[in-house]
């Protein structure tokens, strides 16, 4: 339903009209300008009703524009819901269920590639590492910048550092690609928000205007950026020929039903979102009551700019609406979280909103009449199950028709991804579990406050308070004695404090009873060989990529450990197979190119360790492979330059000044060449290579 808070004479046959773009009646293409607002709620924006809020720029967006009351996520998680934003289909389509471990597959279109064939300059510019471009969201922007850590934004959280880009910076960097990027053609340009998702740091004057309030003061800093940019959009005149689309991937918990962020329930605190929609040039506001769904956005846009819809997008085109033409039929919308599954092992959820009703699907099945109960307190089931089995039929037949992922959207999980998540606030997930819908396992309403204190532990140990992280852990598990994730963060924190032999018991008991656990597979493995156990490590190397194939890291330790056992053809399989989930994991090419050497492939393994020096060229042993394999190659001088580079990093390196010294010797400096030496074994009594060419050069 559309609600006009104008007279509207226009007839429906000028819709047509209408439909060709409001800014085409300039004579060119209108600019679209997408803003993702990560993790803010509809009802802390002044224009959904928040009295308190400071949103001045997104209340004159509604005022001017078309406000949908009831638009719906489809996961409340970033990377698949802006899959989602992005290709107009459906999470069971995409392939994209969680985050981190998946990526967009390949041949599926994506808003962007369809605006770049028509024509358009496409940009985007990232606020988290959540969206980096390796998770396939970059597929049709000519100018993705994820480059995060150029500019990040460090933020101390009781001691963790989490790594983002602030609003302001996002802002910058999109309008010089505006200003002069696009090469004077029409532009779709995606700008995400990240300011409103842990952990906070809004300015001093906002935390004042919002004391104790941080969501609230971060939601009114992305609403100041907004505004400063579209005033500059105004000032340079491209501001009234651009369809402006602003709206927020997932909402926030806040507390609401015992969940303090989002990820892990499906109920309208993380699933419903703000949508507002102003065409290029209209100043008619409209307000949309029909339920809508994100998957129904990429649609509605190429309708607006009278683009054809690519025939995979399954999401509803909504331009009539957006018009003040027509709100359109309520269709069902589809709500689902795999987060419980993946990373705790307890059943997934997944839901259907059709007009004011709403059904969750999980092992004890939940309905809600939102028209009585928006805040989703009072669970109806019990007298709704006709209703209810219309719903489950309409839910099965939906996921049915349009489940059609052609190939894997899973993918390897690095180390520093991990960490990266974990800084965000994300639980780690097991590994090992397929996301496949089930009512046999745990009902996350039971586990809710579980969750939550996992949470707490998990945010301790990023703060590196490991007291604290291992206290909690123990509390959860004087509860649950066989809670996975307590049980692998307690063996981490034992680990990291080197009480190898009580991590290794904590993890023999994680393996014993979560079998299915990839990760805590692949950690008692490292500590057995740590432990100097090689043959368990082995065993267990083995059982983490049996349980979860994409895990490269397992991979690459199993391919060093045969390396270090003499093992290199099986070795180099191994690593090879590693690298094709990583190919720029600087340990597994570091390794490949010993191999590489020591069967007499000098250049081969030259040309790796150049890659990996260039990839992370503050890692001191490939500098050393390096330079070691140019003496070989009689490179001396190449050799002799790569060192002092190094030891310009770090004037101590003694293997650097072994190198560096015998390179030197090579080319017949024989004074520079002793003096680098001796100084060597100074910092390193005992450095083979440097007391071999002082050796050499006394003969």
């Amino acid at each position: 339903m559309v609600l006009r808070r104008t007279l509207c004479v226009f007839a429906v046959a000028l819709g047509a009209a209408m439909l060709c773009g409001l800014a085409a009646a300039a004579g060119a293409p209108p600019n679209v300008l997408l803003v993702t607002l990560d993790t803010v709620r509809p009802d802390h924006l002044g224009c959904y009703g928040d009295r308190h809020a400071l949103t001045p720029t997104l209340d004159e967006l509604a005022r001017t524009g078309t406000r949908f009351t009831q638009a719906y996520t489809t996961v409340p998680l970033t990377l698949p819901a802006h899959a989602t934003l992005l290709t107009g289909t459906y999470p069971f389509f995409h392939g994209v269920r969680d985050q981190p471990g998946y990526r967009l597959p390949d041949g599926i279109p994506t808003l962007a590639e369809r605006f770049a064939a028509a024509g358009y300059a496409t940009g985007a510019v990232l606020a988290s590492p959540v969206l980096d471009a390796r998770y396939g969201l970059n597929r049709g922007f000519s100018y993705y910048d994820d480059r995060i850590a150029s500019v990040m934004q460090e933020e101390a959280v009781q001691g963790a550092t989490v790594v983002k880009r602030p609003a302001s910076e996002v802002a910058r960097r999109g309008l010089d690609w505006v200003e002069h990027g696009r090469g004077g053609k029409p532009f779709f340009l995606w700008l995400h928000f990240y300011d409103a998702h842990l952990p906070y740091a809004p300015p001093a004057a906002l935390r004042a205007r919002f004391p104790g309030d941080p969501y609230d003061a971060s939601i009114a800093l992305i609403d100041q950026t907004l505004g400063r940019l579209l005033a500059v959009g105004k000032a340079q005149g491209w501001l009234a020929h651009t369809t402006v689309v602003v709206l927020s991937d997932h909402g926030e918990g806040l507390g609401e039903h015992g969940e303090s962020t989002h990820g892990f329930f499906i109920y309208n605190a993380t699933m419903r979102i703000p949508l507002l929609i102003r065409p290029a040039g209209a100043t008619s506001p409209h307000i949309v009551t029909t339920p809508v769904s994100i998957v129904d956005v990429a649609p509605t846009l190429l309708r607006l700019c009278n683009l054809s819809v690519p025939a995979g997008m399954q999401g509803r085109k909504r331009e009539a609406a957006v018009l003040g033409q027509d709100g359109g039929s309520a269709t069902p919308i589809y709500l689902e979280s795999y987060y419980p599954l993946l990373h705790l092992g307890w059943n997934p959820l997944r839901g259907l909103v059709m007009g004011e009703q709403k059904y969750i699907e999980a092992p004890r099945r939940e309905f809600y009449d939102l028209a009585t109960d928006p805040a989703e307190r009072h669970n109806v089931e019990a007298t709704h199950q006709a209703p209810m089995a219309a719903f489950q039929e309409v839910l099965d037949t939906l996921v049915r028709r349009h489940s059609a992922v052609s190939q894997s959207a899973r993918t390897a999980v690095d180390p520093a991804t991990a960490e990266t998540f974990a800084s965000l606030g994300y639980l780690g997930a097991p590994g090992g579990l397929a996301p496949v819908f089930t009512l046999d396992r745990r009902d996350p309403k039971d586990g809710i406050g579980e969750e939550e204190q996992l949470l707490s532990m998990a945010h301790a140990y990023q703060a590196h308070n490991f007291v604290q992280a291992e206290a909690r852990a123990q509390a959860i598990l004087a509860h649950d004695s066989r809670q996975p994730l307590a049980l692998d963060y307690l063996g981490t924190v034992r680990f990291e404090r080197h009480d190898l032999k009580a991590a290794q018991a904590t993890l023999t008991q994680l393996v014993r009873v979560a079998p299915f656990f990839a990760t805590g597979a692949a950690q008692l493995a490292h500590t057995d060989e740590q432990l100097g156990d090689r043959t368990a490590a082995e065993r267990w190397y083995r059982q983490a990529v049996a349980l979860d194939p994409g895990d490269a890291r397992s991979l690459r330790q199993l391919g060093l450990l045969l390396l270090d056992s003499g093992r290199a053809a099986e070795a180099e399989t191994t690593l090879r197979r590693a690298l094709e989930l990583q190919p720029d994991d600087v340990y597994g090419l570091n390794a490949l190119s010993q191999i590489l050497a020591e069967r007499g492939d000098t250049a081969g393994a030259i040309g790796l360790l150049q890659h990996v020096v260039a990839t992370a060229p503050r890692l001191l042993p490939p500098r050393l492979n390096l330079g070691y394999l140019y003496l070989r190659a009689g490179q001396a001088a190449v050799a002799e330059q790569l060192m002092r580079d190094t030891l310009r990093q770090d004037p101590r390196a003694a293997g650097a000044l072994a190198i560096l010294g015998t390179a030197q010797l090579q080319q017949g400096h024989r004074t520079e060449a002793e003096t680098t030496l001796r100084h060597a074994l100074q910092v390193e009594p005992g450095n083979a290579v440097a007391a071999e060419a002082l050796r050499r050069l006394k003969k």
